[in-house]
């Protein structure tokens, strides 16, 4: 059942939000998310927990200037837009939404604030076709799910000077594995099943997971814990070994380069200017900043 909702203050939203998987979130189910893995999903939807996305300078910008982004693509469009305050659920599948923008009685539209080396990166273009990063893509489709609101539109200010506009209708094959995947997902913590862990992007949370020790236990090491041990001390000693060996390599370039501030190379060039002094909270001093810039190889 679709219900709709409006929270009364932000607090009640973010209630509403730790109780289902919503849009910015289902990408995490696919691998997809760049806020989220599963298995962190998993463990804070467990206890009820808001995944709160870290805001840097791009997001924050980004909400600030949704408003001006938003009423300028309605009015290039010839649009009547609204900013949708409601919060919708499906409260069976424990899958929920919030929006920017309605169009009308019948459109949605998704702002987004982009880096021109962001889109160049992370958005696929192939003449006329754009399409945007796969967790944007998931996110639409699945707050078209939620809305039943027959169409979407990604509204993308690039690099400040620039719109990118993606119309985006429900697609039943990817909105049916999207709600597949949010079944599968609550079934899992019914059943206490976490997901594996992906070390590489989990290792931050599993530390706080983690962050707890109880006073006076001991534990035997089994043969993998000694095995990883093992493993961490390695990498630890390479990387000891790498440190050591990246001062020495810069201490002989600065001999070679003597006081020069930039050097050029076939592949690379190195800037080695001064960095001026400056009070930050105490006073520091000057320093030369050291940075190699490789060239792109040419295919």
């Amino acid at each position: 059942m679709i219900e709709t909702i409006m929270p009364t203050d932000k607090n009640a939203w973010l209630a509403l939000r730790a109780k289902d998987i919503t849009s910015t979130e289902s990408p995490a189910l696919f691998g997809a998310s760049p806020y989220a893995t599963e298995f962190e999903l998993w463990h804070r939807k467990r206890n009820a927990e808001v995944v709160a996305l870290n805001e840097n300078e791009r997001m924050k910008w980004g909400n600030r200037l949704q408003d001006a982004i938003a009423y300028g693509i309605a009015q290039d469009e010839g649009w009547v837009i609204r900013k949708m305050d409601e919060y919708m659920r499906d409260s069976d599948l424990r899958m929920g939404a919030s929006f920017d923008f309605a169009i009308g009685e019948a459109g949605i539209l998704e702002v987004k604030n982009v880096d021109s080396l962001a889109f160049r990166d992370g958005w696929i273009v192939g003449g006329e076709n754009i399409e945007a990063p796969p967790h944007i893509e998931i996110q639409i489709q699945h707050q078209l799910a939620v809305s039943g609101r027959r169409l979407s539109y990604i509204g993308a200010l690039v690099g400040g000077n620039r719109i990118v506009l993606l119309r985006r209708e429900p697609d039943q094959v990817i909105i049916t594995r999207i709600k597949s995947r949010i079944l599968s997902f609550w079934k899992s913590i019914e059943e206490g099943i976490e997901p594996k862990p992906d070390f590489s992007r989990d290792a931050g949370f599993i530390a706080k997971l983690y962050g707890y020790s109880e006073v006076g236990k001991i534990l035997d090491a089994t043969n993998e814990i000694e095995s990883l041990a093992e493993e961490y001390k390695a990498l630890s000693n390479a990387a000891k070994t790498a440190n050591n060996g990246k001062e020495e390599a810069k201490a002989q370039i600065l001999m070679l380069i003597g006081d020069a501030e930039k050097v050029k190379g076939a592949k690379f060039s190195i800037s080695a200017g001064m960095i001026g002094p400056t009070h930050v909270e105490y006073d520091r001093e000057g320093y030369r900043s050291f940075r190699i810039n490789w060239k792109k190889e040419e295919l």
